[in-house]
């Protein structure tokens, strides 16, 4: 993801070599690519999700994970919770909820690669 965004700005460079591109553009810069980055990958992994009919493995795996949480932790609000995340409705929740977390992690950490590309990739003023 910092590479991501620091190669948003070589190409932006590139692409107009006169332009001075501060670390707060760099950042901006970034933080596009890190929302086109998320969504290729959500619109991936939901498209080989449905490919290769892993849901049902998916689904197991994370009622395993609800299991060994819900296992660990013996008060009985957190049994009820668990409970709930072994639903359907749960676990929709529990995609998404990741989901949006993986897209917020992309657009952060490409904006911090594009705001560190452009401070290290600065043109020096002559004066």
């Amino acid at each position: 993801m910092l590479i991501g965004g620091s190669l948003s700005v070589v190409f932006y460079r590139r692409r107009i070599p006169v332009a001075h591109v501060t670390p707060g553009m760099g950042a901006r810069l970034g933080m596009v690519t890190g929302i086109l980055g998320g969504g290729i990958f959500a619109a991936l992994l939901s498209i080989g999700t449905m490919l290769f009919h892993a849901w049902d493995s998916i689904r197991a795996k994370l009622i395993e994970v609800v299991d060994q949480t819900a296992a660990r932790n013996p008060d009985a609000q957190a049994q009820q919770a668990m409970e709930f995340f072994k639903s359907p409705e749960g676990l929709v929740l529990l995609l998404t909820t990741a989901l949006i977390g993986t897209l917020i992690a992309f657009v952060i950490f490409s904006g911090l690669g594009g705001a560190l590309g452009a401070a290290l990739l600065r043109r020096k003023e002559h004066s």
